[in-house]
């Protein structure tokens, strides 16, 4: 019987970024963005569930079983490289059974330079405070190019990085700064509760993997006016729609606060999209940037975000048509 290891290996072997694993069905691999089948052996429900029985806590488990979804992180000997690689699995039940969607972790974490990615994000790497959010839908490298940028702060400043996962994907070697690294179900019950905490454990830089609900937000925003660095993530294709999604997710009276808020700590917002690499392996990310200017402020403040892409061609800002056309003439993607 084919194996998880097994599989994993392949994918390695290919120099694919994700396994799915669909109850009923070949095992597939995605390789530079296209999803090939891998082996001819049909993959059962009760394989399916004797591996997640395998991976799964029991937290995970209740939530596996309480959602019908739940992510871990996992490690596996790559047995033609012996090495130890990582993996970040979401385990989930559809209409075919249970069923796993792993992304391959980097064995090292990228650099900002050797993803491609412009130098405005080492600027922001080095802000003393405020907030970096990172967005995109998923699959488009935003935890890669977060990670890139904590281990830029790691390599340059002697500070205390704090980060909130679910779950720890790229584990960090301490270099200039002093790291620690939660994960929610294992050491912290929610990214709300580990920001909580995270405010009386003395960082500088707190990188909080998602924020997915209105309380994550507040203490983000208020850890980020209070003199810490916050980078995190949100699932929207662009910037505006990033800005729409974090006063969505508060009652009308309340946006007017938020508003002054996120106009007054922000930094940064960059949408992320991927894009296949022209005549090589691999893919390269486009961003759309958001910069913290007066114009960027005021139209945050009052309530216009809608007009943010009329300031996208100042100061270091760029739409993602820009990035998309300066990788074209560049002859990086088609």
């Amino acid at each position: 019987m084919i194996s998880l290891q097994d599989l994993l290996c392949e994918l390695s072997q290919r120099r694919g970024s994700d396994l799915h694993i669909i109850s009923g069905t070949l095992p597939s691999v995605r390789v530079d963005g296209k999803i090939l089948p891998i082996g001819n052996e049909i993959i059962t429900d009760a394989v399916c569930l004797k591996i997640a029985a395998e991976l799964m806590t029991d937290y995970q488990k209740k939530s596996f079983e309480g959602r019908g979804d739940c992510d871990m992180s996992y490690a596996f000997r790559d047995r033609a490289e012996n090495s130890m690689k990582r993996c970040r699995v979401n385990v989930f039940q559809d209409m075919n059974g249970t069923s796993f969607a792993i992304r391959l972790l980097s064995d090292k974490i990228p650099s900002i330079d050797k993803l491609g990615l412009p130098n405005v994000l080492k600027s922001l790497s080095a802000k003393p405070h405020g907030l970096i959010a990172l967005t995109g839908p998923t699959g488009s490298g935003k935890t890669t190019t977060l990670s890139a940028m904590v281990d830029y702060i790691n390599n340059k400043m002697a500070v205390h990085i704090l980060t909130i996962e679910d779950p720890i994907e790229y584990v960090y070697e301490m270099k200039q700064s002093i790291i620690s690294q939660r994960e929610v179900g294992k050491h912290v019950v929610s990214f709300a509760a580990g920001l909580k905490a995270a405010l009386r454990e003395d960082p500088n830089v707190i990188l909080v993997g998602e924020m997915r609900d209105k309380e994550t937000i507040e203490i983000a925003l208020n850890a980020a006016e209070t003199g810490h660095l916050v980078l995190t993530t949100l699932h929207t294709s662009n910037v505006i729609d990033a800005v729409d999604r974090i006063l969505q997710y508060f009652p009308a009276e309340q946006q007017n606060q938020i508003q002054l808020q996120l106009a007054n700590c922000f930094e940064g917002i960059i949408a992320q999209r991927l894009f296949k690499r022209k005549n090589s392996s691999g893919r390269i990310a486009a961003l759309e940037i958001m910069l913290r200017t007066p114009a960027t402020m005021n139209l945050i403040r009052t309530g216009r975000a809608f007009q943010l892409k009329d300031y996208f061609r100042l100061d270091g800002m760029q739409t993602m048509d820009n990035s998309i056309a300066e990788l074209k003439a560049q002859g990086m993607i088609d």
